[in-house]
């Protein structure tokens, strides 16, 4: 028998995917081959550009769909990439390197990356912040949250993007879809300011819906960086505390950097975990998640890079916005280690990877 929740969810899912054309508008065109002849023409009249890719890491899916849209499109592009440590006591170099790559546009991925280059947007004047260079952010969780913008409609500065979550409500009812639970774990990392915005919207949301946080905060080194052997001690206590799920969000010190640490603790500690972000289920071991594709949110911000180097608009023109599309993920080896297999009704509106051999036969 179909649960209320499970219909909250099937119909979110078919509602978002129904909308998605006419929520993203322009941006649908960044999911279309492009006019062959309109986009020859574009390479003809337009001199070659420089965008600097600023990383905490190496190029993966959102990336390649960047870079693949601008070169469908016939947008002659020369790429510079700039990696950042992810220390505070790195941004001043790493705006230097940008600067001096004399960019046309910087492309930079996730909210600590994207702080430390842009600064917030309520304090310019008052720090060395790269703000006359166009910026086009992807994974970037709460733009507004974390203070670098003012609004999603009009950014007011030069910075837009693309964010890939879905909305946290949405998040909850798909883990209830999955398996009801009444205490939720959350690991917390101090060093990015994302983190904190987040466990207070779930507190909020827990007070509402009637189910406890179990919480726990990684302690911070001396230079200000996280303790990574932390991860284990931490989720193992989230664990004896009774946590039913471990919610993984969009943090780029545990959901990328040392996203392996920590499925790797938490199956350990029989916890099933749920992510926001794709490369923790598809490249490690979470057991499944809801997100915005990461080739469509590269191919939607390469339409907003378009716009402003192609067409000319200046980027606080554009909206930034949250992809209405999303994709459920279930990792079967990590389902299949734990002994909790999704409901059937999941399993048909979900990707399935790493289906042992046997099973799929």
């Amino acid at each position: 028998m179909m649960t209320t929740t499970t219909h909250l969810f099937l119909r979110t899912v078919s509602t978002l995917a129904a909308t998605w054309a006419c929520l993203l508008g322009a941006s649908a065109q960044a999911q279309q081959a492009p006019n062959p002849s309109a986009a020859s023409a574009v390479a003809v009249a337009t001199a070659r550009y420089t965008i600097a890719m600023v990383l905490p890491k190496d190029d993966a899916k959102v990336e390649a769909g960047f870079m693949s849209y601008l070169q469908r499109q016939d947008v002659p592009v020369r790429y510079v990439h700039i990696r950042f440590s992810g220390k505070a006591a790195d941004i001043a170099d790493l705006r230097s390197r940008v600067r001096a790559a004399r960019p046309d546009l910087v492309y930079v991925w996730g909210t600590p990356t994207t702080l430390a280059l842009a600064g917030r947007h309520d304090q310019a004047g008052k720090d060395d912040a790269v703000r006359d260079i166009p910026i086009v952010f992807t994974e970037v969780t709460d733009p507004v949250a974390s203070g670098l913008l003012p609004s999603l409609e009009k950014p007011g500065r030069n910075v837009t993007g693309v964010s890939h979550v879905a909305p946290l409500p949405v998040q909850l009812n798909t883990i209830r879809a999955y398996r009801p639970f009444k205490k939720l774990g959350y690991l917390h990392n101090p060093a990015e300011p994302n983190s904190a915005i987040i466990r207070d919207r779930i507190k909020d949301l827990a007070r509402s819906q009637g189910f406890e946080v179990v919480d726990a905060s990684l302690p911070l080194l001396p230079d200000g960086t996280p303790d990574p052997a932390q991860i284990a001690p931490k989720v193992h206590d989230i664990a004896q505390r009774g946590a039913d799920f471990l919610y993984v969000g969009p943090i780029t010190f545990l959901a990328f950097t040392h996203r392996d640490d920590v499925t790797r603790a938490a199956l350990d500690n029989k916890l099933p975990t749920f992510c926001a972000t794709e490369s923790i289920v598809r490249q490690s071991g979470c057991m499944f998640g809801l997100f915005s594709n990461d080739s469509n949110t590269g191919r939607f911000a390469a339409s907003m890079a378009r716009q402003i180097l192609v067409e000319k608009k200046p980027p606080q023109a554009i909206p930034a916005s949250t992809l209405q599309r999303f994709s459920l993920l279930i990792n079967m080896r990590t389902v299949q280690a734990l002994g909790l297999y999704p409901p059937m009704l999941l399993l048909n509106v979900a990707e399935v990877i790493n289906v042992p051999a046997q099973a799929a036969q």
